[in-house]
Order: C-alpha cells, then sequence, then structure tokens
C-alpha cells in the first residue's frame, strides 16, 4: 500500500536555465525516458506527475520555465529547484550561479531543496565547464550535484529527480499539516519521514549536511 505523503498539495519543482542548457530536454527525458532535442523557449511547459519513492505516493508540479518570464515568478511558484547549466557553454554555467544567487536571495538564508545539474556530458570533447567547477559550485550553496546526459541516458536524470525529491518531502509534509503544528521542526518532520520510509537517515542527514552527489 502506498501514502501519498504531500497530501492534497503537489510538489513543485521549477526547472531554471538558460535557454541553451537543454532543461527541457532533462524534463521530457525524465517523465518520459525519450530524448526530444528541439523545443520552444517563449513559454513555460508544466506537467503533473505521480510517482512512488520508497513505498510513499507523491503528486508532483513541474514547471519546464521559459527564459522570457520573470524568474521570480518561478522562484516564488516553486518548492524545490533544478538549475541546469551545459558543460559545453561557460556562459550557461555563469547564469546557474547567477540563478543559485537570486534564489537565496528571493527565498531566504534557509536552506533549500536544489539541484545544480550539469548537462550534454556526452559532449566531453566541447566542454568548457570542469566537473570541479560543478561540485565548487554545489559545495558553495549547499545542494546537490549531478553531471547527466539528457541525449543518452535516463537513468542520470532519473536518479538526480528521485534524489530531489526525496530532500524536498519534509518541507512539503510540513506545509500539509494544520496551522496549529506548523511550529514542528524541519528536523523532526526528517524523523517522521524516516519513520515513515522505514529508516532513519545517514549519519551526515542527521547532522543536517547535504553532501553533492556526481552522476557518471
Amino acid at each position: 500500500m502506498t501514502n501519498n505523503l504531500t497530501g492534497n498539495r503537489a510538489l513543485r519543482i521549477a526547472i531554471l536555465g538558460s535557454s541553451q542548457s537543454g532543461k527541457s530536454a532533462v524534463t521530457v527525458r525524465y517523465l518520459t525516458k525519450r530524448f526530444i532535442g528541439e523545443y520552444s523557449s517563449s513559454k513555460d511547459f508544466f506537467y503533473h506527475h505521480s510517482l512512488t519513492v520508497d513505498d510513499v505516493k507523491t503528486d508532483v508540479e513541474i514547471m519546464d520555465t521559459s527564459s522570457c518570464k520573470c524568474i521570480y515568478d518561478h522562484i516564488a511558484w516553486a518548492d524545490a529547484f533544478v538549475v541546469v547549466y551545459s558543460i559545453c557553454d561557460k556562459d550557461s554555467f555563469h547564469e546557474a550561479r547567477q540563478l543559485l544567487q537570486t534564489i537565496a536571495m528571493y527565498k531566504g538564508a534557509r536552506r533549500l531543496p536544489i539541484i545544480l545539474l550539469g548537462n550534454k556530458r556526452d559532449l566531453e570533447h566541447n566542454r568548457e565547464v570542469a566537473v570541479d567547477d560543478g561540485q565548487e559550485l554545489s559545495l558553495l550553496w549547499q545542494c546537490q550535484f549531478y553531471e547527466v546526459s539528457a541525449a543518452e541516458s535516463y537513468i542520470g536524470v532519473s536518479l538526480a529527480f528521485q534524489s530531489l525529491i526525496r530532500e524536498a518531502k519534509p518541507s512539503a509534509l510540513l506545509k500539509t499539516l494544520p496551522p496549529m503544528r506548523r511550529k514542528t521542526s524541519p528536523a523532526m518532520i526528517g524523523k517522521m519521514i524516516g519513520i515513515v520510509f522505514g529508516k532513519t537517515g545517514s549519519k551526515s542527514s542527521r547532522n543536517g549536511k547535504k553532501r553533492p552527489s556526481l552522476s557518471i
């Protein structure tokens, strides 16, 4: 039997990045397992997705954002973020850095579920952004880090999204509680989720530290 951990409120994930980073390809690869290379960047696309992670059913709304819209509207809407850049385009990496800064400024100092995602790993011969650069940036903002190829593999993209959803669930559960119960700390919510999943988490997660990870 599965449980809907987030109640009636779907978990909202915004996919952010430059128009040439491949963020739409990443999104569609995750949702359909298919790769499509060409997309319109003139409007936002919304997707509703239901999945079961660790025997817990979760409803997810994913917004593949357009560069033509107001970034602050995207940030205000979302509970979690995937910030995408192309390893072949240093400008897209600089934009990803600015997006992380903007999210932090708009949402405040509290830690947020964010994944920094280096895409187009299959184009290694055109690499302009080193793996170490991505890892360093993720450590600076204490977010998870993956390098993937949306063109070649579904597995890496799927692992990244599942990891983000696992991280975002405690905050999503907190939002579904009645107002008088929202004083419960995120750490306690995380413990509750550990009970639901049948585990309490690693030592690093109990200490509240995020360890960036790399998909290879």
